[in-house]
C-alpha cells in the first residue's frame, strides 16, 4: 500500500495524558487528533486543553464503532483498564466490568481497520485465569477482519529503553496485512538499550539529608516506612543520604519496597510520589513525568497535583511508544521512507551515566552500588511540598 499523503490520523481510547499524541509530536510527525475517550473528568479536562481532539467519547463502551459519527484513523492506541489483570488487584479479567473494556477496544478495530494498533496492559495479563485471559486476547485480536492483522506482543520494561524506572507492561501491535512491503517477516521489536542511572532525572538537591529528615505529610505509614528503610539500608552498610534510593513509603510494610538509583513501577495510587533518600522528599512532578519518558513543560497543568500524579502513574511510557513509533510508522507506510525519525532515547541513553541494577525487592533489601551522583537543572512543573 502506498504511504499516505497526508498527516497520520490517531485515536486512543483509555486516552489518559495521550501519550500517543506527545510521542508523535516528540518525533516531528504530523498527525491529526480524531478522537479522545476517558472516563475520569481530570482526564477530560487535562487533555481539552492541551491535545483537543476533533470528537471526544466519554465512555467507549457506549460508543456505536460502526457509527460515522465515530472516526476512522490511521494509527490505534488504547492502553485498556489493568485493575482487572493486576497482581494487585482480585484478578478477576473478563469477570470484571472494567476487563471488558478490551472488546470495546477489538469492536472499534474491527469496524474502522486501522492501519496499526498497539494495546498495552500490566504484565499479569499473560497468566490471568491461568493464561486463558491471554489466550482471548490474541485469538480476538487474530480473528479481526478474518485474519486481517499481523498481530504479536512483547512485555517491554521503560528501564530498557533509556528511562531509568522499573515498569514491565505488555504491549500487543497489530499492522494491517495489505500494508506492509513483500517479504514481511514479522515485526521487529526495539532493541534494549543500556540502563541508565536516575541522577540525571532528578532535580538537583539542595543539602545532604539526616536521618531525622522525614516525611511532613502522609501519616503515620509515611514516615515510619521512611524511617525504617533508611535505618535498614544503615545496618547494611549502605549509604542512603548520598547515594539515591527511591522508596514507596506509602506501602504496608509488607508490601513496601524501595530501588537502588532507579524508580519502582509508578502507579495511580502513589499520585503523591516515591520518597527519595538523597534529597529527603518525595518525587516532583516533573521528576516523575521524566521517569515516564516525558518533558516536563510539555503541556500545561490545568487540574490538581494529585489528578496529574495519578495520570502520570496510569500512563504509558512515552520512551516505550516512541521507539514503537520508529518501528510501525515506516512499516505501514504512515510516514515516507524518506522522514527519518530519531531514536533520541537511543542517543540518550549512550551518553547517560548508566546503572547496574537488580529487580525490586520487597519488604526487605535493596541494591547494589551505583555512579557518583550527577545533577540536571530544575525546568518545568513547580516543585511540591513534602
Amino acid at each position: 500500500m502506498a504511504p499516505l499523503d497526508r498527516p497520520i490520523r490517531i485515536g486512543t481510547d483509555c486516552s489518559g495524558m495521550e501519550t500517543p499524541v506527545m510521542a508523535l509530536r516528540a518525533l516531528k510527525v504530523e498527525y491529526e487528533h480524531m478522537f479522545s475517550c476517558d472516563i475520569e473528568k481530570s482526564v477530560k479536562e487535562q487533555i481539552l486543553a492541551n491535545f483537543p481532539p476533533k470528537v471526544w467519547f466519554d465512555d467507549l463502551m457506549a460508543r456505536d464503532n460502526d457509527s460515522r459519527s465515530t472516526p476512522s484513523v490511521d494509527l490505534y492506541v488504547a492502553g485498556f483498564p489493568c485493575q482487572s489483570f493486576s497482581a494487585a488487584g482480585l484478578g478477576l479479567g473478563f469477570n470484571d466490568k472494567r476487563g471488558e473494556v478490551f472488546f470495546g477496544c477489538a469492536s472499534y478495530i474491527e469496524a474502522k481497520r486501522p492501519r496499526v494498533f498497539v494495546l498495552e496492559n500490566v504484565k499479569a495479563i499473560l497468566t490471568n485465569d491461568g493464561g486463558d485471559t491471554f489466550k482471548t486476547v490474541m485469538s480476538t485480536l487474530k480473528q479481526i477482519g478474518s485474519g486481517a492483522y499481523h498481530v504479536s506482543h512483547k512485555v517491554l520494561d521503560t528501564q530498557d529503553h533509556g528511562v531509568p524506572q522499573s515498569r514491565k507492561r505488555v504491549y500487543f501491535v497489530g499492522i494491517r496485512k495489505n500494508t506492509v512491503p513483500a517479504g514481511f517477516q514479522g515485526f521487529e521489536w526495539p532493541e534494549e538499550l543500556p540502563r541508565v542511572s536516575i541522577e540525571p532525572f532528578l532535580n538537583r538537591r539542595r543539602k545532604v539529608p539526616t536521618m531525622k529528615d522525614l516525611p511532613k505529610k502522609g501519616g503515620v505509614t509515611a514516615r515510619s516506612g521512611a524511617k525504617e528503610v533508611l535505618q535498614q539500608l544503615k545496618r547494611e552498610g549502605k549509604d542512603p543520604l548520598n547515594k539515591t534510593y527511591i522508596i514507596d513509603i506509602d506501602a504496608s510494610a509488607r508490601y513496601r519496597n524501595f530501588m537502588r538509583d532507579r524508580c519502582p513501577c509508578m502507579t495511580k495510587s502513589r499520585a503523591a510520589g516515591y520518597w527519595i533518600s538523597s534529597r529527603a522528599r518525595r518525587m516532583s512532578l516533573e521528576e516523575m513525568l521524566r521517569c515516564q519518558g516525558m518533558e516536563p513543560g510539555c503541556f500545561k497543568q490545568v487540574v490538581s497535583d494529585r489528578a496529574i500524579g495519578a495520570q502520570i502513574g496510569n500512563a504509558m511510557s512515552q520512551n516505550i511508544l516512541e521507539r514503537l513509533f520508529l518501528k510501525l510508522l515506516p512499516l505501514a507506510g504512515l510516514v515516507p521512507a524518506s522522514q527519518a525519525l530519531k531514536d533520541r532515547f537511543k542517543s540518550r541513553a549512550m551518553m547517560l551515566p548508566r546503572s547496574k541494577v537488580e529487580e525490586p525487592k520487597t519488604g526487605k533489601r535493596a541494591l547494589e552500588k551505583a555512579p557518583k551522583d550527577k545533577v540536571t537543572k530544575k525546568v518545568g512543573l513547580k516543585r511540591r511540598r513534602v
